[in-house]
């Protein structure tokens, strides 16, 4: 049987896995994908560590992942954990017992996240154009910007959706804050009129209410939504309850408290490099992992 191989990514939010084959011709055909939301950060900028309610959450979608990738015959695994690991007071007791589960978990950096990111987005859309890459997880988006294949811009910036959402802005705040930290990292000058690659919860909620609002069927990979659509939707779902949100078409339930924060960072990049519109990625950080363990580019 061909290898099979699986990259899970522990975020503040959402706990992903994906199992591919590896092909004769290192070709990556996905078997299998689950995800789950234990919002492993939450409260995590209160207390200044993981919770033991969201700890025992994380570790029993964990311990079902482990058993899915056991029943597939995986070989090799890569599991890694970003902010709110990274942050927790408490990142290596997590990490001792998610090992214990036998998942080979690691804690990546701001930039190794980044670099992941980007290295999916450039393997599914080639091209020379100066692209932003932009993954906006739980708690940060890295942001990767790139020109000719080279990177310029490697940021990650306290711009996740939960990490917003607990900061309980009032709306004209949340986008000033959010403006203020990307005018400050993204220059104009350089990055104006650049692409921009989204991945992560956020983008592909975008994706997925856009094409259902237009009647559309096709995958979220690949989708390019405008930049007048973004603000139309962003302004939609500001004035809506979270019940009410629940009701749209394409958005995950779990996500309807942290949607409008997650697409305000969208809308306010859109603004600050003046994009004409952002292309969704169906793949991210997972992606990258299995690329990086097949040595991939």
């Amino acid at each position: 049987m061909a290898e099979r191989l699986a990259a899970i990514d522990v975020g503040s939010n959402t706990v992903l896995l994906t199992v591919a084959q590896l092909g004769a011709d290192r070709s990556l055909t996905t078997i299998h994908e689950a995800e789950d939301q234990p919002r492993l950060g939450a409260a995590l900028r209160t207390i200044g560590r993981l919770s033991d309610e969201a700890m025992s959450r994380a570790l029993e979608v964990l311990a079902g992942m482990r058993a899915a990738c056991d029943r597939l015959e995986v070989r090799r695994i890569s599991a890694v954990a970003t902010a709110a690991v990274r942050e927790a007071a408490n990142c290596s007791e997590f990490l001792h017992r998610a090992q214990a589960l036998d998942i080979p978990l690691r804690v990546i950096s701001p930039d190794e996240e980044a670099a992941l990111a980007y290295r999916s987005a450039a393997y599914r859309f080639p091209g020379d154009e100066p692209t932003l890459v932009a993954d906006i997880g739980g708690g940060s988006l890295e942001l990767i910007g790139a020109a000719s294949h080279k990177v310029e811009l490697l940021r990650s910036l306290p711009l996740g959706a939960v990490r917003l959402t607990e900061m309980h802005f009032a709306s004209e705040d949340l986008h000033l804050h959010v403006d203020d930290m990307l005018s400050a990292t993204v220059p104009p000058s350089k990055w104006t009129g650049s692409k921009i690659i989204g991945s992560g919860g956020t983008f592909a909620s975008l994706a997925g209410m856009m094409l259902a609002s237009r009647h559309e069927s096709q995958t979220i990979h690949g989708t390019s939504v405008s930049a007048d659509e973004i603000r139309d939707l962003l302004a939609k779902l500001a004035v809506m309850s979270p019940e009410e949100r629940r009701q749209v078409a394409g958005l995950p339930r779990e996500r309807a408290d942290i949607i409008v924060p997650g697409l305000t960072v969208v809308a306010e990049l859109v603004k600050v490099i003046q994009a004409r519109d952002v292309t969704v990625s169906g793949f991210g950080l997972r992606d990258g992992l299995l690329l990086e363990m097949t040595g991939q580019s």
